[in-house]
């Protein structure tokens, strides 16, 4: 068992690493249930094995190693299935994602930005098909719209907001 400094430590470093190791396992695994299950199997693991962290590695490596090993372990459990990224792939997307992540940082703070600037119903469609993950007759029903409606405000919304994240990003790069 952990003392308390470094159960600290840990919630720490854990705190600051997992979101890029949950977007990359969900970059792998596209089912939300089984990436929620595998980051979580891997904090399990990291808590673990944190007595053997040498702190003079950085930790987010560290940890994309374990999470890699989960993703494996998943794979190995569903070998069944048709669609799977051979171990090649797998290696080097899980030694640049800790490079893509800063990357996907400045996407991810745009398109936060980009959602702000939306009217409420636009953002409300939004919420509803990807943050709730409900099915465009579902969505329309919430906001009171014929599917086709809401499709078609759906698309619009999606390219209003890649415009403006592009926007954001083409001026962030243009201030550094």
């Amino acid at each position: 068992m952990l003392d308390e400094e470094r159960q600290v430590r840990f919630t720490q470093l854990w705190t600051e690493a997992q979101p890029a190791v949950s977007a990359y396992v969900r970059a792998i695994v596209r089912d939300s249930h089984v990436s929620k299950d595998i980051v979580q199997n891997t904090a399990i693991v990291l808590l673990r094995k944190f007595v053997e962290w040498d702190s003079q590695r950085e930790f987010l490596p560290w940890a994309m190693g374990f999470a890699k090993f989960e993703v494996l372990a998943h794979r190995r459990d569903v070998a069944r299935n048709r669609l799977l990224f051979d171990e090649a792939l797998l290696e080097a997307i899980t030694e640049s994602w800790p490079t893509a992540v800063s990357e996907l940082s400045l996407e991810q703070s745009a398109l936060h930005d980009c959602l702000e600037t939306l009217p409420p119903k636009a953002r409300k469609i939004v919420r509803l098909r990807y943050f709730e993950e409900l099915k465009m007759k579902q969505v329309a029903e919430q906001v009171g719209s014929s599917a086709g409606a809401a499709r078609i405000a759906l698309m619009r919304i999606r390219r209003q907001l890649l415009d403006c994240v592009n926007r954001r990003l083409q001026a962030a790069a243009g201030e550094a």
